[in-house]
């Protein structure tokens, strides 16, 4: 995948997750489950990652544009915050 867009939105969200983009990228471009909403057209891309928590990125159905991520902490195991 290309170069992905971030909205202001997004932005604010990711801050206040304390999530970066590299952990963006890292789950779109290595993801473990990905799922193409039949709804929307959007995509959802999960990863496992390294300290055990559970990292979900939802990209536009134009495959560029990011909605919202977030640590899915129902999933995630070991680290919690």
């Amino acid at each position: 995948m290309g170069d992905i867009i971030i909205p202001e939105h997004a932005l604010e969200g990711m801050r206040t997750d304390s999530i970066t983009e590299d952990d963006v990228y890292t789950v779109v471009g290595d993801y473990d489950e990905r799922v193409e909403r039949l709804t929307d057209g959007r995509t959802v891309y999960e990863r496992m990652m390294e300290d055990g928590r559970w990292f979900v990125v939802v990209i536009e159905s134009d495959g560029e544009t990011m909605v919202t991520a977030w640590w899915d902490r129902r999933r995630s195991s070991g680290r919690r915050r």
